[in-house]
This record gives C-alpha cells, sequence and structure tokens, in this order.
C-alpha cells in the first residue's frame, strides 16, 4: 500500500512558480535583447539594398521599430529582476542593521553622546540632547517632551531616546 500524502507535506505550487519566474525572466530579457538586435540588423540590411524610400519603410518598421522594442522589452525584464536582487539584499541588510543597531544600544557600558558611560536621564521632563548627531553642536538646546509633541518633534532614528512626560 502507497503511503498518502497529506496537503501540509506538499510543497506550496505558488512558491516554484515564483522561482520559475524569478529564474527565467533574465533569460526571457536578454533573448528578447539578442531578437531585437537581429531584427535591427536584417532592417538595415534591408534598407541599405534598396535605394527607393518606398520600399525601405517596411524594413524600417518591421526592423528598427520592432527591433527597438524587443531590445526594450528584454532590457525591462533584466533590469526590474535586478532590482528585485537589489532590493532583496538592501532588506536584509537594513534588518541586519536594525539588530545590530538594538544590539549595540542594549549594552549597559553604551557611550551615550556626551561622552559617558550610560545613557543620560532627563531632569525636570527635558529631553535631553545626548545624540551623536548633535553633539558638540553650539546651537541645541533640551526640550521637554509637551513642547516636543506640540511641535511635532520625532525622536531621533539613531539614538530613540525615550520620550519622559512633564509630570514626574
Amino acid at each position: 500500500m502507497a503511503p498518502e500524502h497529506s496537503e501540509e507535506e506538499l510543497p506550496d505550487p505558488a512558491l516554484f512558480w515564483r522561482w520559475v519566474g524569478r529564474a527565467t525572466r533574465p533569460v526571457v530579457g536578454w533573448v528578447l535583447a539578442g531578437l531585437g538586435v537581429i531584427a535591427i540588423l536584417i532592417g538595415y540590411l534591408g534598407i541599405s539594398r534598396e535605394s527607393l524610400v518606398a520600399k525601405q519603410l517596411p524594413y524600417l518598421i518591421s526592423g528598427g521599430i520592432g527591433g527597438i522594442a524587443l531590445v526594450g522589452a528584454g532590457a525591462a525584464l533584466i533590469a526590474t529582476e535586478d532590482l528585485r536582487r537589489f532590493r532583496t539584499r538592501l532588506d536584509r541588510l537594513e534588518a541586519m542593521m536594525g539588530d545590530l543597531h538594538g544590539a549595540l544600544l542594549s549594552r549597559p557600558d553604551a557611550p551615550s553622546g556626551n561622552g559617558q558611560r550610560g545613557r543620560a536621564e532627563p531632569s525636570g521632563g527635558d529631553l535631553v540632547a545626548d545624540c551623536v548627531m548633535v553633539d558638540g553642536k553650539a546651537n541645541v538646546q533640551p526640550v521637554t517632551a509637551t513642547a516636543a509633541q506640540r511641535r511635532k518633534l520625532e525622536p531621533c532614528r539613531l539614538c530613540e531616546p525615550e520620550l519622559q512626560s512633564t509630570t514626574a
């Protein structure tokens, strides 16, 4: 008796077709671009053999315009797959950088922007400007949490300070 397979054991067909599309898209793109170059070459050779403009037009339309369309379609397929790969790598890199950022800031001996170890605590409800982006700048002033909310200021993406309420 043959073992029966449940639906959970079978691979997802959508995943397979997605892989087929990603694997064949650049190949189809290069084939279309090659066919377009051949069509342009045939169109050029046909035009160069005819002296009358009326006899050159079919070669110009089929070879020239058709060839350019094929090259454009092939280039679009190649470029979109390249952009997809780049976007996937960039998303993976951003996730790794977020993990690294979180790991570095979670350490108790992580330096704050004022050069001291550990995080500076806001005093009196002020948000302390201890971010490395503003450290050492002369015109930086602490702001209260309510003033930050009123002015619609957002926390720094680099140091991500916690908003403290003015009522302690």
